[in-house]
């Protein structure tokens, strides 16, 4: 049955969650002024209609936080977007957009966005000033190689290159040291940069329906990679290291020209690990092998389905003699095709021994790469280094799953746990040499107990240092501290002094490339501060300007500084914190506590 629009809208309101409402795939050409039922709605979805512009009064909307454009025929990006400054994820993709205006960079909280599929003429070089960026969707936009600004996201989470005709990954693009998926099926790529493992926290990759000949050892070092598909590609084997992937849960590597596997492949978990076989060119022995690994396996899956393949050579035989020797009697014929029978089957005995002397050389008789051997025992040195690392960790974090914090930020907060350490890496160096120096950080930290874990957390714009977490034992009287850190958009004054500050001291050019319009200041107090509730230096430094609680721009966090406290103390320390700063201010409250689980970067 077919329902009128405004009936099918009605529905749609009362069959989705009261704050989102979805209009998808309805045919509309104008945006209903219905949708002012609910102005505290949060998310609304208008994808694969027929709008080309938006309404005015969607601006009364102020809430939204997640507006889906997808699949319309707009031309022009509404400048009306601005207006919704709480903009979390916008859909721009499937329209008839030449350009994407760099006026959008106004919407700071912008961490979900595409616009693929888009006739644009130049790519938006602005966007790695959405700091808050975390998926980006430039899928079919005929891309020949990835935007160098692109690379300068520093905290993308997920790319979608689909559907573009690039070549090659650029080198820095393991600059995006933060990417957990990449997706690039039906793209031109041959073969990947070496420093692709640096991506460590890779998770989900898809470079199927592609040109890649094959894949870099450094794969091995992607230690959180669980989904991996590399189908319909011209691979003839896999990396030595694939066996180092212990998270993988699903690998397909349909389609390829695969012939054999490194023995390294058969120590996978395959007893969770989902994996598509089907249409390689695997040799009989590795068909064994895989029958043996694998019980459960196809028997359809291990046979050719290549054009190079027998069977298609067969049937082209066929059809090729029956126009030769068309003057020669059918028992000729018959003579012939016995003859070639005979022919088929000496090539093929011989073909068994000549690959089977092959496979004595270059298996048996020839030795090992020693770059090759040097990478692998390092991998393997650290991939143990790092299970007793995230053992240590985790232990660590069932004693402190949360992180308070007492701020003024009404914004969705996350926190993150990472280990305080450094790691030098040279980038002329052998990569077992760096390898090597990572386990070397990881095993200091696991015998040093002062080094700690960093506590960060993430307004969504910036990163900051808000605590540590120890797991050695506190000695009674240990002094407690606590951070304060303020994240605010500095007053003209300020920016002025900053300028003068870098035109005069040389070693601050590199600040130019930085963000000049938001400032970040911290301190730490101790107990004995904040019971007195005296400011010292390093408050007055804090309050370069004087915190400004009318000012929405600028957000303060204050928490302890490690994990010696209890809740109680904490919630004790706050009523210093205010009396310290309502004497200078007239409200009764500055912010609200909030208890923020903390995650695994």
């Amino acid at each position: 049955m077919l329902y009128p629009i405004a009936f099918t809208q009605r529905m749609a309101y009362e069959k989705e969650h009261k704050d989102l409402l979805n209009l998808s795939n309805q045919n509309l050409k104008e945006v209903p002024k219905s949708i002012l039922k609910n102005l505290k709605l949060r998310e609304l979805n208008l994808s694969n209609n027929q709008l080309t512009e938006l309404p005015d009064f969607i601006t009364e909307l102020k809430y939204l936080e997640v507006l889906n454009l997808r699949g319309n025929n707009f031309t022009n990006v509404p400048e009306l977007l601005l207006q919704f400054k709480y903009l979390k994820t916008l859909s721009l993709s499937e329209n008839q957009f030449k350009i994407i205006p760099e006026t959008l960079k106004a919407l700071t909280n912008l961490k979900e966005f595409d616009f693929g599929a888009n006739p644009l003429v130049e790519f938006p070089q602005w966007i790695d000033t959405l700091y808050a960026l975390k998926d980006l969707g430039i899928f079919n936009l005929k891309l020949k190689q990835v935007p160098e600004v692109v690379t300068r996201i520093k905290y993308l989470e997920v790319l979608s290159l689909d559907g573009n005709q690039l070549e090659s990954l650029p080198e820095n693009f393991a600059n995006l040291r933060y990417l957990k998926e990449l997706w690039a099926a039906d793209n031109c790529f041959e073969y990947l940069p070496e420093n692709f493992g640096k991506l460590h926290q890779l998770e989900k990759i898809n470079f199927g329906n592609g040109q890649l000949k094959c894949l870099p050892e450094s794969i091995g070092e992607l230690r959180r990679l669980d989904w991996l598909s590399v189908d319909e590609n011209k691979l003839q084997e896999l990396p030595s290291t694939i066996g180092l992937l212990h998270s993988l849960t699903f690998l397909d590597i349909s389609y390829n020209k695969i012939t054999s596997f490194p023995s390294s492949f058969f120590r996978l978990h395959r007893e969770s690990l989902e994996i598509w076989f089907n249409g390689n060119l695997y040799t009989e022995e590795t068909k064994v092998l895989l029958k043996n690994a694998f019980p459960g396996i196809d028997e359809d899956d291990l046979e050719e389905e290549d054009p190079e393949s027998e069977e298609y050579k067969h049937l082209e035989d066929t059809f090729g003699t029956g126009l030769n020797n068309s003057g020669a009697s059918e028992l000729d014929a018959i003579g012939s095709e016995t003859s070639s029978g005979f022919s088929t089957l000496a090539l093929f005995i011989g073909g068994i021994i000549f690959l089977g002397i092959i496979v004595f050389f270059t298996v048996v008789l020839r030795k090992k790469d020693p770059i090759i051997e040097a990478h692998n025992e390092a991998v393997e040195a650290y991939n143990e280094v790092v299970t007793s690392y995230e053992q240590h960790r985790d232990n660590i974090l069932k004693n402190n799953k949360t992180i308070l914090v007492y701020t003024n930020d009404t914004t969705l907060l996350e926190a993150y746990i990472s280990p305080n350490i450094d790691v030098y890496k040279n980038p002329y160096a052998p990569s077992y040499n760096n390898i090597q120096s990572k386990t070397d950080a990881l095993i200091e930290l696991l015998n040093d107990k002062s080094l700690g874990y960093q506590v960060v957390l993430d307004n969504g714009r910036v990163r900051l240092i808000q605590g540590y977490f120890y797991d050695s034992v506190f000695p009674p009287g240990t002094m407690k501290k606590y951070r304060l850190l303020a994240d605010y958009k500095m007053s003209d004054k300020e920016k002025g002094h900053k300028k003068k500050n870098i035109a005069k001291y040389p070693y601050m050019e590199s600040i130019k490339k930085t963000d000049t319009v938001f400032n970040t200041e911290g301190a730490v107090l101790s107990h004995e501060e904040l019971v007195n509730r005296k400011m010292n230096s390093g408050i007055h430094r804090l309050m370069a300007p004087l915190i400004d609680l009318d000012n929405e721009e600028y957000h303060f966090y204050f928490s302890p500084y490690d994990n010696n406290y209890s809740k109680q103390e904490f919630l004790e320390a706050i009523e210093d914190f205010k009396v310290m700063f309502l004497k200078e201010h007239k409200k009764r409250d500055l912010g609200r506590l909030q208890e923020i689980a903390i995650k695994i970067n």
